[in-house]
């Protein structure tokens, strides 16, 4: 018997002894005692709905088919225990699992190393997508997020990336995000615990860099050739809490978080340090080697201040990772 089950039943056996003593119907709904049991235990009481993006998403059960797009979001569902839930990944591509995930990670059926196609999603019967952005539902590639909830399918995205928040997001997209998965999905014990746990990780690094200067940074990303400036939102909330500051934040227009860069305009802001995501350990060679290239007279390059990032650690749970593995490379004698 669930946790939700035994409350349930706990208020019913004690609604049987008010009617028996009394001889009369109790005057309690026995509904909302039931949820009213539930809420005080912490369990979900469907259906149940959260914002996400300026849309409800809505639940009426508890998903058991789990689809997660991208590194970070499968990661974060294993970390709620819901790795029995979970019907497939795509995006595995874009970064290999941390460590501690590896295991259960490498369980999760590979729907698609990278893009998903409609006829494959669907085919593996979802019953909630967790997605790292809204640009794959266009109708055309993947259904759109309205389609696929008519087909019973709700679509919650990383609200670190709302297309309208994209700019201005910051690393308390995390917690709003476990907050809200925890209800949907039924695991609001796990999901309070790992928010804990990410604000105590985010307050013993702020601590540690109390009265440091801010490291004068870059964040950067190499794909087909093409440099793209990674600033504004939570890209340079990520360097600003590991004690820098991203020198192209102005290079981005408002309201985006990336845009493409000359090598030109990169030297002339000649950074200190050099940070570039990168998705594969192939991927992280070619990068290094075309910034040591096209960037040799910066301080960065010069000081061999580059710092590898996976691209997969700014988003949900690995950004937290991402943020403390950045302080301790920009401020190692802090730590």
């Amino acid at each position: 018997m669930t946790r939700r089950h035994r409350a349930g039943a706990l208020v019913l056996s004690g609604m049987a002894l008010v009617l028996t003593a009394c001889g009369s119907p109790a005057a309690t709904d026995t509904t909302d005692a039931v949820k009213a049991a539930a809420r005080q235990s912490g369990d979900t009481v469907y259906p149940a709905q959260v914002a996400n993006c300026g849309r409800t998403v809505r639940v009426d059960k508890a998903p058991e088919r789990i689809v997660s797009f991208f590194p970070s979001n499968t990661e974060l569902l294993l970390r709620l225990g819901l790795k029995n839930r979970i019907a497939g990944q795509t995006w595995t591509d874009q970064s290999p699992p941390k460590p501690a995930y590896a295991t259960d990670y490498r369980k999760v059926k590979v729907l698609a190393p990278g893009e998903i196609g409609r006829e494959a999603l669907l085919a593996a019967r979802p019953d909630f997508i967790l997605a790292d952005g809204e640009y794959q539902f266009d109708g055309k590639k993947l259904p759109t997020i309205a389609e696929l909830a008519k087909l019973g399918v709700p679509v919650y995205i990383d609200s670190a990336f709302c297309p309208k928040t994209t700019g201005t997001a910051t690393l308390t997209a995390t917690t709003t995000d476990l907050t809200a998965l925890g209800t949907l999905l039924d695991v609001q014990p796990a999901a309070r615990q790992a928010t804990a746990e990410t604000r105590e990780r985010l307050s013993a690094v702020d601590k540690a860099l109390t009265g440091r200067p801010a490291t004068r940074a870059a964040m950067v990303q190499i794909v087909d050739k093409q440099l793209y400036a990674l600033a504004g939102g939570l890209y340079s909330d990520v360097v600003r809490r590991a004690g820098g500051r991203n020198v192209l934040d102005d290079t981005v227009p408002k309201g985006s978080n990336f845009a493409p860069l000359s090598a030109e305009a990169l030297a002339t802001k000649n950074p200190d340090v050099l940070i570039y995501h990168y998705t594969g350990a192939a991927d992280r060679a070619a990068s290094e080697k075309w910034l040591r290239t096209h960037l040799a007279a910066t301080a960065a390059v010069r000081g061999n201040r580059l710092i590898a990032v996976p691209a997969a650690d700014f988003s949900e749970l690995r950004a937290v990772d991402g943020t403390v593995t950045l302080a301790k490379s920009l401020h190692p004698d802090a730590f």
